[in-house]
């Protein structure tokens, strides 16, 4: 671990005289989710005071600090304006400067890491592997513990049979259905990461898009048909109507959840936090793709055989496993949100599936 030592600013945004606030006072960093000047804002807090923020113009720690969120430290060096004393608009007692010391985990022992939502614990992701590890144990994600309900697409028998039927080599069949594959995934990831980049930064985009006067918010997409898609899931009237019935939520995105005891995790696209306090969500998914309410040939197995022969059953499966993961962490999931893009978006509202764990 190496000590830091950051030189707070802002201070004088939120002016305090409180006498508790001294050298040693152990202080929290904590992203700053609705400041608008700044999506990667760090708020230096003292309880439920806001002492300040992390300087972030200049400053090549900031990124690095915002990455290890949320962060212990102490109070290093405070000084207060004293009696005879004047200093820009600052009153008798209260704090005039302040320098904050935290741990800081090596670039080597943080590369990788990601910090469990409903946990206090970090995990390693490898993304050549796409592997989860805690402490060198290996976690089982939502893909893996869902196959064990789905019956396995036999693509060597398969594709022979198709090859055998057009007259062709079966490689090619197989390179085809690679080919095809590896497209609709690009695809797909690119409307969810441009999704995922507007709810981070739209606060931020919008700040932009007044004071450079542009046609709209600069998080969103350049490209005029990724920006109408991404323009057209957020008017969904289903997001409105949430927002109306729960003013004060907050919305996440690329959540770990985990259960260390078990050895589960998995990573939410979006989750809908109705009360942060009280532990109340909903678990959102969006998914690219066509026919997903059409029977699928494959069948779904053992406790799950009875569920529709559709993807959305799949999905259900995927969003009740992260579910769960929150529920033993003593959370109330209200329910699952499955977004599907085709030609358009779709809603579905689904309940949270009972799993056997």
């Amino acid at each position: 671990m190496a000590k830091k030592v950051e030189k707070v600013v802002g201070i004088s945004f939120t002016p305090t005289n409180n006498k508790d606030i001294k050298k040693g006072s152990p202080i929290t960093l904590v992203h700053d989710t609705e400041n608008k000047y700044s999506s990667k804002a760090i708020s230096v807090m003292y309880k439920d005071i806001r002492l300040g923020y992390i300087g972030e113009k200049g400053n090549e720690n900031h990124n690095i600090i915002f990455k290890a969120l949320p962060l212990k430290g102490t109070v290093k060096v405070i000084a207060k304006l004293e009696e005879g004393e004047e200093f820009a608009k600052f009153k008798l007692g209260e704090i005039t400067h302040l320098s904050v010391e935290l741990e800081l985990k090596g670039e080597e022992e943080s590369e990788g890491l990601i910090q469990s939502f409903n946990e206090d614990v970090e995990v390693r992701f490898d993304a050549n592997s796409h592997r989860y590890t805690y402490e060198g144990r290996e976690f089982i994600s939502a893909t893996t513990y869902i196959k064990k309900w789905q019956k396995d697409f036999d693509k060597d028998f398969i594709s022979g049979l198709v090859a055998k039927s057009l007259g062709t080599i079966q490689d090619d069949v197989l390179a085809m259905w690679d080919s095809g594959g590896s497209i609709a995934a690009d695809y797909g990831t690119v409307i969810h990461n441009a999704l995922e980049h507007f709810e981070r930064f739209k606060a931020l985009g919008e700040v932009m898009q007044q004071k450079k006067d542009l046609p709209f918010n600069k998080a969103l997409p350049s490209h005029p048909a990724l920006r109408k898609i991404i323009e057209e899931f957020y008017e969904q009237p289903i997001l409105a109507e949430l927002k109306e019935e729960y003013p004060e939520s907050e919305v996440f995105v690329e959540e770990l959840v985990t259960n260390v005891e078990l050895g589960l995790c998995g990573l939410i696209d979006r989750l809908f936090v109705i009360d942060l306090e009280k532990k109340i969500c909903r678990v959102q998914d969006y998914k690219v793709n066509i026919g997903s309410e059409d029977k699928q040939k494959d069948k779904y197995l053992g406790q799950m055989a009875d569920m529709a022969k559709t993807k959305i059953s799949k999905y259900q499966m995927q969003l009740s496993f992260y579910a769960r993961l929150l529920e033993l962490q003593g959370w109330t999931v209200e329910s699952l949100d499955i977004f599907i893009y085709e030609n358009e978006w779709k809603h579905h509202d689904l309940e949270v599936i009972k799993l056997d764990f």
